[in-house]
């Protein structure tokens, strides 16, 4: 039961990010939609029906919107057109083939355009969060170009829910950013800078080290070496403690 509202709940946050925004009336009908479609493939809120069932695609969803009477339904359907048979297609209306076994799995997201970007960076964290929920074992779970994260409300709450959760579930988290500035302009960033046990800052430009140096504490020495640090060098920070480091990468 908790587990598929949970979903649905993921599901809505996707479509808010796909959508840029949806008023009241379309978050109702879409809550109502993905309902119909997860019971026209025999799953309800019972978790039997749950066990061993083949989810809904995205065309299911489309499929069901196209159905309902609401002109607001029609218009949803209508704007997920390109993702079921537009340029879009195949992108996120196929069903999933990663597993997590391995001791090792890149998602990358190198390759899609730009815009679509955040959506596949929350489908996967969304992915990833479910499974490590799921058995719980020490895992650590690296995000790259993290920013992403910060350009919509939903998807940075759900950054920061896995920030504020993940030692419950045994999941160590590290977020990666060429800009820090980023994380700053977003409550969620923030939250999950101040929540960071450990950070690293590499060289900073000009326009972001000043509010860098209130953020960080920085002193007047510390910020101008973050303007002027070499490749490798920056400033970590673990606690009260802030010590410069050289980082050299491996000959292997």
């Amino acid at each position: 039961d908790d587990e598929l509202r949970m979903k649905l709940l993921s599901l809505q946050g996707f479509f808010r990010i796909l959508f840029e925004g949806l008023n009241n009336v379309e978050l109702s009908i879409l809550d109502r939609a993905l309902l119909l479609t997860y019971r026209e493939k025999g799953i309800t809120l019972d978790p039997v029906t749950q066990r061993n069932s083949t989810p809904p695609m995205l065309e299911d969803l489309y499929k069901v919107l196209k159905g309902m009477a609401e002109n607001e339904a029609h218009e949803l359907a209508r704007r997920l057109e390109r993702y079921i048979m537009g340029s879009g297609a195949g992108i996120f209306n196929e069903a999933s083939t990663v597993m997590l076994d391995n001791p090792f799995t890149v998602f990358s997201i190198r390759d899609l355009q730009e815009e679509l970007r955040p959506m596949a960076m929350y489908l996967m964290l969304d992915y990833i969060w479910t499974r490590v929920r799921q058995d719980k074992k020490r895992r650590l779970l690296i995000v790259d170009e993290a920013w992403y994260m910060m350009t919509s409300p939903d998807s940075a709450k759900f950054m920061y829910s896995i920030a504020k959760r993940a030692r419950k579930y045994y999941l160590g988290l590290s977020t990666i950013t060429q800009d820090v500035d980023d994380f700053l302009k977003n409550d969620m960033g923030r939250a999950i800078i101040s929540n960071s046990s450990i950070q690293f800052l590499m060289k900073q430009s000009q326009s972001s080290v000043e509010r860098l140096q209130q953020v960080f504490n920085l002193s007047e020495g510390e910020k101008q070496f973050l303007l002027n640090a070499d490749k490798g060098q920056g400033l970590f920070f673990a606690g009260s403690n802030h010590v410069a480091i050289q980082v050299v990468s491996s000959q292997a």
